[in-house]
């Protein structure tokens, strides 16, 4: 296993994919809880950029809360890409999300992890360094994502 994961790190830090570092500014998610760099270090994360106008991203984030509520040490962050505060809100509010959702009312976060479209999503390892991205959103990708956390999981074990 931990040589599938190695290579599986190996290959995306060959694509580009790496630390990521987000300095500075700290926003809040729904509840007002401020997020930031230490956001992204300590524990797996997963950071999945979304928004209200994306429909894939309305089926992909019922999925993303069912993880977190049976995977509690695994960090599950939503980064909301909406013009407005309405839109992260509507999507709380709609999906009955408990994750954290912030709205990246500056796009700074998007600006550090770049994601190519909606819905993205980044698992990361405890240190912060990307090490899985999915784009978009259907069973076949999820699937392969929770593979990668469970691997993940696995090699960090004690």
């Amino acid at each position: 296993m931990r040589k599938t994961v190695s290579l599986w790190l190996v290959t995306l830090l060959s694509l580009g994919i790496g630390s990521i570092a987000i300095t500075g500014e700290r926003t809040t998610d729904q509840n007002g809880t401020a997020y930031g760099p230490d956001a992204l270090t300590g524990k797996v994360t997963i950071v999945d950029f979304a928004a209200s106008w994306c429909k894939p991203c309305w089926k992909a984030l019922p999925h993303l809360q069912q993880y977190a509520d049976r995977h509690p040490e695994v960090r599950v962050l939503v980064v909301s890409e909406d013009d407005s505060r309405k839109g992260r809100d509507r999507l709380v509010k709609k999906l009955g999300l408990r994750v954290p959702v912030i709205w990246d009312a500056n796009h700074v976060w998007a600006e550090k992890f770049q994601p190519p479209g909606m819905p993205t999503t980044f698992v990361l390892d405890a240190q912060g360094k990307v090490v899985h991205q999915q784009v978009g959103f259907d069973e076949k990708k999820w699937a392969k994502t929770r593979k990668v956390l469970a691997e993940l999981s696995e090699s960090t074990s004690p």
